[in-house]
């Protein structure tokens, strides 16, 4: 072999440079070009001095290589540059690797042209090598990482697909294009630089990078195991000589169980570094005529092949093992680790941790079990797990089981009682969460894990919370109902205060007197506002305040407002404004109409009458203005006033219960404090706010913002005549007063008498039902029955009831109560009973006076807040007549006028005229009818309904009733067909209704 047989060079690093530490993330700051072939990041000093560096070593180690090579082809088996330049690259890591590519192509080209080649020659040479380096240095990142761990066996068979094979492979054959034959088969050349080449990645690569990781990772050298390792290396080191000594046996065979024997003790380093020793000894050997290589090989070229394939061999023998066994200690001290923490955690984790198995028997059992679960773990392992819980339990544990392993859940909770007790006998509450455990090859459920913990204190603070929610829902109701007691006996005694003070105020009265009676009424009108204040902050607070909301006419109602006021501010010198405004600039509202909006009409009053009766009363001189302001999706009330103002710092307190802006206050103007608390917290159920604006001595201006949620205005609903409404009384009506409180009892009895009435006694509502009752079946029946609510014994919705049950309806008796609660809740719960109407006490006798004329059988006064209720419809046969009959005159008509008779007559006919035109027009219970004229159609029944039985056609007011709950309910066209045919039958046939006496 010449001295041109084994040129050998490539580009990267040097053999004996210190290693670089395994990067992390960011080391390497700049992208690369060719993705991990080469990094073209900035250019910096490190990058340039590994450059000067690469090219230096490569320089030196390729001349010596060559130089070698001259002196005998054995020496140069091994080409060291390219593998320690790989070695550098990917050790260095450097930020821009240009500068090192070209030290190695600088060095490359000059060893090649020194040691004799042409220029040409060593070009292509230089091409070769950088080109190989490359591709290592590139495949191995990309598969491995930047910093490969060659004790990872994946690691290390991927470094050795692309050093011992690709790389050198792909630069021979470049290279093979200038190696000169020199009489030898063209293919000697390329073969001995890809042997030389390959095995110098093997030998160097891996070595390189171990010794640096070892480096890297030391914390302190220990001598001992140096040493050891040191006698270990030597005395194999030893073997192999004597195995090249001799010349009489082939001995090479013994080699690889030495190499064996090092991987196991000495591990991957130490494999590495012994592996490159043999080549050594070996090619030193070789060189000098001994070993079995040298008398086994016809030629110098025969042995260099042998003594590559036997470092090769050793090598592949070797360094796997060796990663195989750091893998294995890797793993061993993964686990090692792994079982000390779940040693330290069984050991110090609170909650007892169980492992059931499918047949739910206790396989594992932490130690904390005999702290939590009062048992020792070994009562646990190896029993089902139901067996040792409490009986109590049983089936909780069984079903939850059940869902875990049937596929139901993933995951159970279960709180029980310990089956044993603590050592001072408390009961021990334990809570366990419990999870399915899946087989990792199968997926199947393969059982389930348990963490229980006790859980006594959490449980008996819940006991605690439950139990003292209990006793402040019970605080909670006593306080009401106390409140309502104290509102009873407040307004029973007020009831006649206030009323008889009414009556002295109609008599002729001593001016000194009358204004003393005056006092006295204004006087008991003020504790009532302020009971009604105490009451509504009760309700509130206890969330009992029902917020129904109905179409409302905004202007109208807030006008209302303003002018119940315009009396006391006129009074004091005031000027009371109201304007409304529309901001809304949508389709909403008409400019031209009032906007009507759906809201609790009642709490919307309430409010606004707190915030102007606030602004008149700490208003002495100035104006109070209301504005309404419509404003897209809300509308806003503002109330200003020129009073007394608030100070910044006392804005906010004045919504707390019971608070006036300074103590002063409340002594020069009055006043509980409690409107402003109670207005906001209405304000905020009817979803709005209210905001404040003020300034001491300047004045103030509260605004409620509300949500404006559109509807359209309703129909007007026509009215009896103010003629009517104050026409006189009727006589010698039969009135039953049942009130237990003998003062109420003489005061409503003395108004009822100055209105001409005929008033019966009753003391409580077992007696008011048994003179019902007498009354009925002696045929003088009375008129109306004037109920009080609260009665010892029998109560009036009792009575009530009773009366109802005993077939005295609506329409034959009206009931209204007197009530001292006159929330819309006791409104809803007398109506509920079978009354007809309210009157709240103390008993104002205007407000008596319009309930006589509403009630009493000679007055028809249509209020769409209270209704006739009337009986179960009746159902007869349909009449083929086409027009209706008059309506007959009966003795329960006789007693009208002749006005009241005739707009009977025309409510009659309009009503029977438009479900004659609905059933001609098919539009009953069809989808083409427009809802506003079945609201309409259902309107002008409900009015039959209510006052057909006082004209003697009650079973025309039943079948009225019947068709204004079909059409309200929606129900199928048929139904309401057949109920319309029924209304027209009784209405269009004399002969089915009473007919009147001859006169």
């Amino acid at each position: 072999m010449n001295d041109r047989t084994a040129p050998r060079t490539m580009a990267v690093g040097a053999p004996s440079f210190p290693a670089a530490k395994r990067p992390v993330d960011g080391d390497m700051a700049a992208a690369t070009t060719f993705g991990s072939l080469l990094a073209v990041g900035t250019v910096d000093l490190k990058s340039i001095m590994a450059g000067l560096l690469a090219g230096i070593g490569f320089l030196l180690l390729g001349l010596a290589c060559l130089s070698l090579s001259r002196f005998d082809a054995a020496l140069a088996s091994v080409w060291l540059p390219n593998a320690c330049a790989v070695a550098m690259l990917l050790l260095v890591r450097a930020r821009n690797e240009l500068p090192l590519y070209a030290g190695i192509a600088a060095a490359s080209a000059t060893a090649n042209f020194v040691a004799g080649f042409t220029l040409s020659s060593a070009l292509v040479f230089t091409v070769a090598n950088l080109i190989g380096i490359m591709l290592v240095t590139g495949l191995t990142r990309a598969k491995c990482g930047a910093r490969p761990d060659m004790t990872n066996l994946a690691h290390l068979g991927r470094f050795l697909q692309y050093g011992g094979a690709v790389g050198p492979l792909t630069a021979s054959a470049i290279a093979a294009f200038a190696i000169p034959a020199a009489g030898q088969p063209i293919w000697v050349g390329p073969l001995t630089w890809f042997l030389a080449d390959s095995l110098g990645m093997i030998l160097v690569v891996p070595a390189a990078l171990l010794v640096a990781d070892a480096v890297r990772s030391a914390t302190a050298p220990n001598i001992a195991t140096l040493l050891k390792r040191a006698v270990l290396t030597a005395a194999a080191l030893v073997a192999v000589w004597l195995v090249f000594r001799q010349d009489v046996y082939p001995l090479l065979f013994m080699v690889p169980p030495i190499t064996l024997f090092v991987a196991f003790r000495g591990g991957g380093i130490g494999t590495a570094l012994f592996v490159p020793m043999i080549a050594v000894v070996a090619s030193w050997m070789t060189v000098v005529g001994y070993g079995p290589i040298v008398n086994n090989s016809n030629s110098a070229l025969d042995a260099v092949f042998v003594l590559q394939s036997f470092v090769a061999a050793n090598f592949l023998t070797g360094l796997p093992i060796a990663a195989i066994l750091a893998g294995r200690e890797r793993m061993v001290e993964e686990l090692e680790r792994g079982r000390g923490e779940l040693g330290l955690l069984a050991e110090t984790i609170t909650d007892a941790v169980l492992r059931l198995d499918r047949d739910r028997v206790c396989i594992y059992a932490s130690p904390s079990v005999e702290e939590v679960m009062g048992r020792p773990a070994e009562d646990l392992v190896g029993h089902p797990i139901a067996a040792r819980g409490p009986e109590d339990a049983h089936d909780r544990i069984e079903n939850a089981l059940d869902n875990l392993l049937s596929g139901r859940s993933d995951k159970e909770r279960i709180t029980y009682r310990r089956l044993l007790d603590d050592a001072e006998g408390t009961p021990v509450f334990i809570e366990a969460d419990c999870a399915i455990v899946l087989d990792p090859v199968t997926g199947e459920r393969d059982g389930v894990v348990v963490s229980a913990r006790d859980v006594t204190e959490r449980v008996e603070l819940e006991l605690l919370l439950t139990r003292s929610r209990r006793h402040a829902e019970n605080a909670a109701r006593a306080k009401s109902e106390f409140l309502a007691n104290m509102s009873h006996e407040i307004r029973t005694p007020m009831n006649g205060v206030l009323g008889f003070a009414e009556l002295m105020l109609q008599g002729d009265l001593e001016p000194d007197n009358r204004r003393h009676v005056e006092m006295i009424v204004q006087s008991g009108r003020s504790m009532m506002l302020l009971l009604n204040d105490i009451l509504d902050l009760s309700k509130i607070e206890a969330g009992q305040i029902a917020i129904d909301n109905q179409p409302v006419d905004l202007v109208a109602t807030l006008a209302e407002c303003a002018q119940l006021h315009r009396p006391n501010a006129e009074g004091k010198g005031l000027r009371l404004h109201f304007t409304a405004l529309d901001n809304s600039h949508d389709d909403h509202t008409d400019a031209d109409q009032s906007p009507w909006v759906a809201i609790d009409a009642l709490r919307l009053r309430q409010i606004v009458l707190n915030l102007i009766g606030n602004a008149v009363k700490f208003t002495e001189k100035g104006s109070v203005d209301v504005q309404l302001c419509m404003e897209g999706d809300e509308f806003r009330v503002d109330v200003k006033d020129t009073g007394i103002g608030i100070g910044a710092k006392r804005v906010q307190t004045i919504f707390a219960p019971f608070t006036q802006g300074e103590s002063d206050t409340a002594r020069r103007f009055g006043g509980t404090g409690l409107g402003l608390t109670i207005s906001r917290q209405l304000a905020e159920l009817l979803g709005g706010r209210i905001e404040v604006c003020s300034e001491t001595g300047i004045g103030s201006t509260f605004s409620l913002i509300l949500p404006a949620h559109y509807v359209e205005p309703e129909i007007p609903v026509l009215s009896e005549p103010a003629q009517a409404r104050t026409a006189e009384l009727p006589q010698a009506s039969r009135i039953l007063l049942v009130e237990d409180h003998d003062v109420n009892r003489m005061l409503v009895t003395e108004m009822l008498e100055r209105c001409g009435q005929n008033v019966a006694l009753a003391h409580d509502g077992n007696e008011a039902i048994a003179m019902v009752i007498d009354s009925v079946m002696r045929g003088a029946h009375y008129d109306l029955v004037l109920m009080d609510i609260q009665m010892p014994g029998c109560d009036g919705y009792a009575a009530t009831r009773a009366i109802r049950a005993e077939g005295i309806g609506a329409g034959d008796l009206p009931i209204i109560a007197l009530t001292a609660n006159a929330f819309p809740e006791d409104i809803s719960a007398a109506r509920d009973a079978g009354m007809q109407g309210h009157l709240a006490k103390p008993l104002v006798f205007a407000d008596l006076a319009r309930t006589l004329q509403r009630w009493l059988p000679t007055r028809i006064v249509e209020d769409q807040g209270e209704t006739r209720p009337s009986p179960a419809p009746s159902k007869s046969a349909p009449s083929d007549q086409a027009q209706p009959a008059p309506p007959p005159q009966s003795q329960a008509a006789q007693g009208h006028s002749p006005t009241l008779i005739q707009r009977w007559t025309e409510r009659r006919s309009e009503a029977i005229e438009a479900v004659r035109g609905a059933l001609e027009q098919g539009s009953l219970g069809g989808e083409n009818i427009a809802e506003e004229i079945r609201d309409e159609l259902a309107r002008l029944v409900h009015k039959l309904a209510g006052t057909a039985a006082m004209f003697g056609e009650a079973q025309l007011g039943d079948q009225a009733a019947a068709l204004e709950r079909a059409l309200r309910m929606g129900l199928d066209a048929e139904t309401q067909a057949s109920l319309a045919f029924e209304l027209l039958s009784v209405a269009d046939d004399p002969a089915d209704a009473p007919t009147a006496p001859a006169t």
